[in-house]
């Protein structure tokens, strides 16, 4: 067989392939079933359903079964405090309180210090007889007795001296005597304070037996004392020790000048010049 003979038999056996192919187009106009199968669409995965907003107070069953001879209770998950009930209303305390004022201390009334020091004896001018010596006792009593202010008393000696002399030892704040004033034969109450040197009101020999004597003396003080007159400065007097200790340094002192004034005598060199002269 020669070679275009073997060409013409496999183009024709190509060409009778190609017919027996079926065509898609071709088949569907023929109406010939292609025998083609669709795959389906995958299947999206159902949403669940949406909680409600906020926590669930109750999760358990809706419903309780009765069963005979069974009581069912309910108990709420979220109990609510009890109520208090209204106390009942005290009429007496709605009604206005009558307030009554106490009266202050006497120490805020006044002022006055809680201790004070009265020195009691007899004025120069007091012979010392027995009336005299009865109304000093009386006195010492009174104002030993005192509350308002309480008081220390200090008896002086016969002859102590003036009230202002006695002031001068700053250990008293008033000094009260029994003496005279002139024109007057009785005996009478003389008080000076030595806090603001200053001669107190003179009051008759009765009112040594007066139990507010005191704390009338004491008024008279602080009355001065507002009125402007000021308390005298004093200094405050030295013990014994301090005394010693002076006199002992103003002694060292004058020993001291006195041994250095005979040590330089001793030490100091003395020269004669004599001139001779024709």
């Amino acid at each position: 067989m020669s070679g275009s003979t073997l060409r013409k038999h496999l183009v024709a056996a190509i060409l009778a392939a190609l017919v027996a192919i079926p065509i898609p187009g071709r088949a569907a106009a023929e109406g010939v079933p292609l025998g083609l199968r669709m795959r389906a669409a995958p299947e999206e995965p159902a949403e669940p359903p949406a909680e409600p907003e906020g926590p669930r107070d109750y999760r358990g069953p809706t419903a309780v079964r009765d069963e005979p001879g069974r009581e069912a209770t309910w108990v709420d998950p979220n109990p609510s405090p009890p109520e208090r009930e209204p106390e009942p209303e005290d009429p007496a305390l709605d009604a206005p309180s009558e307030v009554t004022p106490s009266p202050p201390p006497p120490s805020s009334v006044r002022d006055v210090p809680e201790h004070i020091a009265i020195a009691v004896g007899l004025a120069p001018e007091a012979p010392g007889s027995r009336d005299e010596r009865a109304l000093l006792d009386a006195l010492e009593a009174s104002a030993s007795a005192s509350v308002d202010p309480t008081v220390e008393v200090r008896r002086l000696r016969v002859g102590a001296g003036s009230p202002r002399r006695i002031c001068r030892e700053h250990r008293d704040d008033l000094v009260v005597m029994i003496g005279y004033v002139a024109d007057r034969e009785e005996p009478v109450v003389l008080a000076h304070d030595c806090r603001l040197d200053h001669a107190l009101g003179v009051r008759a020999s009765d009112a040594v037996r007066e139990p507010e004597l005191m704390a009338a003396l004491w008024d008279e003080h602080l009355e001065l004392a507002r009125s402007g007159i000021r308390e005298r400065r004093s200094m405050t007097p030295l013990g014994p020790r301090a005394r010693g200790a002076i006199i002992g340094g103003v002694a060292v002192v004058v020993v001291g000048v006195a041994v250095g004034a005979l040590v330089a005598n001793a030490l100091r060199k003395e020269s004669v010049v004599i001139t001779v002269r024709p």
